[in-house]
């Protein structure tokens, strides 16, 4: 918990050091704008360019240093949809697409035998020897496990596809998760807090949903 309460005193002062240097650099930018309008040396052409640079920036800084809710929740929406994506390529590319028809019934929507047909594909000797179709298919049966309403089981099945990509940020979130459903506090909080050791690989909308998540558990 040390390293993690440090990791975030520390991206509290980068954050305000941000926004001073970003008030400053607003206050400079008004002067020298006043100060050329004053001598008639700027037109309205640059001051309209100079707005729009502006409006645009302003709204592309705050999202990538100070995330509101909804930056956070689209964010993260953005991260689970692409790797829907990846899932279902990886098994495609990697078995065939024979293979993904007989996990899915629809895009998202688990065949009632999918657990015996990723348990087929799984102990396939080239499934070993492709660990992005290895991982894709231990996090296929994992949400077929959620879905299903059983996280219990879904939770080993997370930590063998995190022995593979360990810094995977969606997986690890899902493990937390899964925790969180069973009422396992102190494991959640271990499993975000992981992710916060490693802050340089994750977005500040990101970094944000998961001290919020570790506060909540705190406090309950």
């Amino acid at each position: 918990m040390a390293m993690s309460a440090q990791g975030l005193i520390q991206r509290w002062k980068k954050q305000i050091l941000i926004v001073v240097l970003l008030v400053a650099a607003i206050i400079a930018a008004s002067y020298y704008v006043y100060g050329l309008l004053d001598t008639g040396k700027l037109s309205p052409i640059a001051l309209l360019v100079m707005a729009a640079a502006i409006s645009i920036g302003l709204p592309m800084l705050r999202s990538n240093f100070f995330p509101s809710r909804r930056d956070c929740e689209t964010e993260y929406a953005f991260h689970e949809q692409r790797l829907e994506k990846e899932i279902t390529q990886a098994i495609s590319d990697g078995i065939g697409q024979e293979a993904l028809n007989q996990i899915f019934a629809a895009p998202g929507q688990y065949r009632d035998a999918a657990e015996e047909a990723i348990g087929r594909m799984l102990v396939r000797d080239d499934t070993g020897r492709h660990p992005e179709v290895h991982f894709a298919l231990l996090m296929a049966l994992s949400r077929y496990h959620e879905k299903s309403g059983d996280p219990s089981s879904g939770i080993p099945v997370l930590r063998k596809a995190l022995e593979i990509k360990p810094q995977h940020f969606v997986a690890r979130m899902h493990l937390a998760g899964n925790y969180e459903w069973l009422g396992r506090a102190e494991e959640a909080r271990r499993q975000y807090e992981t992710l916060l050791e490693n802050p340089q690989n994750l977005s500040a909308a990101m970094k944000k949903i998961v001290a919020a998540k570790i506060k909540t558990l705190l406090n309950n």
